[in-house]
């Protein structure tokens, strides 16, 4: 059978002024940059920006990222805007999309969406030369990227490099762990039964080990023995980071 693409996610740039509560709804579907793949761009943001004039704008996220340079200058359009930024994904803000949202006053996740961070790439063709010196542009692009997570990051510098250089895939409850969310909503649930309890299940998951490590579990002994813990992998530091400030 012939595989199925994954749907693209529909492109949505637009923005709603409500006189009655003097507040302002806008959404960012889709690709960022401005190239012809590109549905979201800095200019097309600063001129919806600069016809809003309400004291509150909503930001509805859902996009996979793309160019860093265009998503970091939109951040920065959102920071300088006077008004209070409440940023909601919808979705998915990946990439270049969660740089953006770090411009939100306030941050918010349904419990079922997710935020991936990375740091920069490219492609490129050319000798030794030429990739040495992209090297070191991507280098500096990262100091960028760094400084966009660090207003809002709980740990240390070096945690957030480790969790960029894995392009980490964070859920609603790590993101509000590690300061990139303030407030996790329930997901919508069209049913109306009632919630089945889940099983225990015995071997561990992620979930299981991220809340063996989490702040309000550091004082109890761990489950794994001595030998085992170890014997300590890239992705259980990666999650112990992310334990570390789990409520």
């Amino acid at each position: 059978m012939p595989s199925k693409k994954m749907p693209m996610i529909a492109k949505r740039l637009e923005f709603f002024n409500s006189v009655t509560d003097n507040q302002a709804t806008m959404y960012l579907y889709g690709t960022i940059g401005t190239g012809w793949y590109a549905d979201i761009n800095s200019e097309a943001v600063r001129s919806q920006l600069e016809q809003i004039t309400a004291d509150t704008i909503h930001v509805h996220i859902h996009s996979g990222g793309g160019d860093v340079f265009e998503s970091i200058a939109i951040q920065n359009l959102f920071k300088a805007h006077p008004a209070k930024i409440m940023m909601h994904v919808d979705g998915l803000a990946g990439s270049g999309a969660s740089v953006i949202a770090m411009a939100g006053d306030e941050i918010h996740m349904p419990s079922n969406t997710m935020m991936m961070i990375h740091k920069a790439a490219t492609f490129l063709y050319g000798n030794a030369e030429k990739l040495r010196k992209q090297a070191t542009v991507l280098d500096k692009i990262d100091q960028s990227v760094t400084a966009s997570y660090m207003g809002r990051f709980v740990g240390a510098a070096n945690e957030l490099d480790i969790l960029l250089c894995n392009e980490e895939w964070l859920t609603a409850e790590d993101c509000q762990a590690l300061g990139f969310c303030d407030v996790i909503g329930a997901a919508i649930d069209m049913t109306e039964s009632e919630p089945e309890e889940k099983p225990v299940m015995e071997e561990e998951t992620v979930a299981s080990i991220v809340g063996k490590y989490s702040a309000n579990q550091r004082n109890k002994p761990p489950s794994t023995p001595q030998a085992t813990l170890s014997k300590t992998t890239k992705q259980n530091t990666i999650l112990n980071i992310i334990g570390r400030f789990n409520q």
